[in-house]
């Protein structure tokens, strides 16, 4: 990890055997030529002003941290040491005036990421940049790039408090422009483009994502109303493997999304407001694994509201809404991850409308009452559902010496068709603060049964739980625990049930700490190119396809502490286990890795002392599977600067 010639240096191989130098030759000469210079003008910085001035118009400040690092790395065994320059700067300028050209670069190399999860397990580059242009102007730009070499990722798991490791490339690409003319029209567009790439540690698979997103967006005042509309398309490429099922076969998926929206909202009598809506959302879809896919579909909603005050404790709301088609039900954290969603066409037309009436009243101070009234017909797989719908609710604040604090809502829904009444639904919230024998106590209760989602012909509940409770054992001495949790699913579905716990303590004394923590949680997961997302409740069946849904169970615990045992000097560690198991259907993945991370630093002042620890033991695959053992360290000093 050096930026000297022939320096001994270690760098962890990128996914497929692409090197981190792979595409960078040109910006690695250049940080090796700014590092260079920087060294050359360190006797120099100090008496320089904080600001350079380059001729008569130019305006440049440069700042940041350059030192010089020790470093070590076992991998599988083979180890390699190495040392050389470690730099983090940030220049930033103007050009005539800030709102005329204003930019900033922001290089590093061999960067230790002491603050992530994992550690400094890899050397770490890459840039960040932007340039802003004519801000003060009515035709405001910008430009932005940024590339990261070889960085440290989590591969999520959906409410486990530590994923997956890996590691790999990303770049990206931004150009912005608006017009801003008083008494016209507005137009603000924007183009991005980026890409991933990405490996899991103790796995060979590599996953990949191409995104482009072209933007448009525009807001004008007539006649009284506000209007904005806007356009959206992106596309995204991308290929993975569902390497937690198992599956050897690597997936690519190509996505194209269109948006279209229009907005409008006027004043209205007694401190209302109006507004209208209308949304289409189109996409196209292609699948390959071992099997080919293609789907293709748009939807149309159409939205109003109208809300005002006859009186100063009376409240009145009013909606209509109409769909026709489940795209807008797909989140788009799925839709637009590749996973593989079944042709809407198949699924038969699908059709939604519905309309709302909201009354609130201050009743006392204290206490507020809620009603609503609600109409919803459906169509769906050539059946046609309909349903009204009553509701009530009650929120009572109670304060008093007796009870600490303590207050609560109840809400009670009442749904009935044609044939009389289907079905009660009850939505409850309860929260507790209070002062117990010295314990600061804090908790929250909420649960709802049979609140509708998607179709009406699914029952579903939910509920959810936090309890937090803090004491002050001596002078700057106190301890402080939390329980949390969750609980949800539909009901007529057992297989889309979800759940999640924590279990969180943390002792401090002074300036020490001590944190521990366990977790727990299972569900129905779907595959995309960054890690696993939670399948909500709600979803008809067969909306996403069946190979991209995996049932997970994962467990973690571990703990952490920080202690400055004299002025300046910072010491931290902690350890993490974490464990899990996938089903896809009838085949078990096996997940595992330990985590262990150390850091020290000492400040002496502008001069700092740094050291690190980690090291990763992390399997994926079948039972009993070899685990990838990855070991880094480093010792190294650095200083900050301010150049100029």
């Amino acid at each position: 990890m050096s930026l000297l010639p022939n320096a001994a240096s270690h760098r962890l191989p990128l996914p497929g055997g692409v090197r981190a130098e792979a595409g960078w030759g040109f910006f690695q000469t250049m940080v090796r030529a700014v590092l260079a210079g920087l060294g050359m003008i360190l006797a120099l910085a100090l008496p320089l002003a904080a600001q350079l001035e380059v001729g008569d118009n130019t305006h440049l400040n440069l700042s940041g941290d350059i030192g010089y690092n020790y470093t070590g790395n076992i991998d599988q065994g083979m180890s390699s040491h190495g040392s050389g320059l470690m730099g983090n700067v940030t220049l930033t300028g103007n050009y005539y005036s800030p709102k005329f050209v204003n930019f900033t670069i922001h290089p590093y190399y061999n960067r230790q990421q002491s603050n992530s999860l994992f550690g400094a397990l890899s050397d770490n580059k890459g840039v960040t940049s932007s340039m802003n242009l004519f801000s003060g102007s009515h035709f405001p730009g910008s430009i932005s790039y940024n590339k990261n070499i070889n960085g440290i990722s989590e591969f999520g798991v959906p409410a486990s408090s530590v994923g997956l490791a890996s590691h790999g490339d990303s770049q990206g690409f931004g150009v912005s422009w608006s017009e801003l003319i008083p008494d016209l029209p507005t137009l603000t567009a924007t183009y991005m483009i980026g890409s991933e790439s990405s490996s899991i540690f103790g796995s060979q698979e590599e996953s990949n994502q191409h995104d482009h997103n072209l933007n448009l967006f525009s807001t004008y005042e007539l006649a009284g109303f506000r209007l904005n509309g806007g356009y959206t398309h992106r596309t995204v490429d991308a290929t993975f493997t569902e390497v937690l099922n198992g599956s050897p076969e690597p997936v690519a998926t190509t996505t194209g999304n269109n948006n279209y929206q229009v907005n409008a909202m006027h004043s209205f009598p007694m401190t209302g407001t109006f507004s209208v809506a209308w949304n289409r959302s189109n996409y196209s879809y292609d699948y390959h694994d071992s099997n080919n896919g293609h789907s293709s579909g748009a939807s149309d909603t159409l939205s109003g509201n109208l809300n005002f005050r006859p009186t100063r404790k009376l409240s009145l709301g009013f909606s209509a809404n109409y769909g026709d088609s489940l795209l807008g039900s797909v989140p788009e954290t799925i839709l637009n991850n590749g996973t593989p969603v079944t042709t809407f066409t198949s699924a038969g037309t699908f059709r939604n409308f519905q309309v709302n009436g909201d009354a609130y009243y201050e009743l006392l101070s204290n206490l507020f009452l809620h009603a609503t009234v609600s109409r919803q017909e459906q169509t769906f797989l050539g059946r046609s559902y309909g349903a009204t719908q009553f509701a009530g609710n009650a929120n009572y604040n109670l304060n008093h010496k007796f009870l600490g604090s303590f207050s609560f809502s109840l809400s009670v829904i009442d749904t009935a068709n044609k044939q009389g009444n289907t079905g009660l639904g009850v939505v409850g919230n309860l929260n507790f603060n209070r002062k117990i024998a010295g314990w600061d106590v804090n908790a929250n209760y909420s649960y709802s049964q049979n609140v509708q989602t998607v179709l009406l012909v699914y029952t579903t509940s939910a509920m959810g739980w936090v309890t937090n409770a803090r004491r002050r054992i001596a002078n700057r001495t106190y301890f402080m625990a939390g329980y949390s949790g969750s609980h949800s699913g539909i009901n007529t579905l057992a297989s889309s049930l979800s759940s999640a716990e924590r279990v969180q303590s943390t002792l401090t004394y002074h300036s020490y700490s001590l944190i521990g923590f366990y977790s727990k949680s299972h569900g129905t997961a779907a595959f995309t190119s960054t890690g696993l997302v939670a399948v909500p409740p709600g979803l008809p069946p067969g909306v996403i396809s069946p190979d991209a849904l995996i049932v997970f169970d994962s467990k973690a615990y571990g703990f952490s502490a920080s202690a400055m045992p004299i002025k300046r000097l910072n010491i931290s560690a902690g350890y993490a286990d974490s464990k899990g198991d996938t089903v896809d259907p009838l085949l078990s993945t096996f997940t595992r890795n330990r985590l262990y991370n150390a850091i020290m630093q000492y400040r002496l002042r502008k001069v700092y002392l740094n050291g690190g620890y980690t090291q990763l033991r992390q399997s994926v695959g079948a039972a009993g599977v070899a685990p990838v053992k990855v070991t880094t360290f480093y010792v190294g000093i650095s200083r900050w600067f301010n150049f100029f």
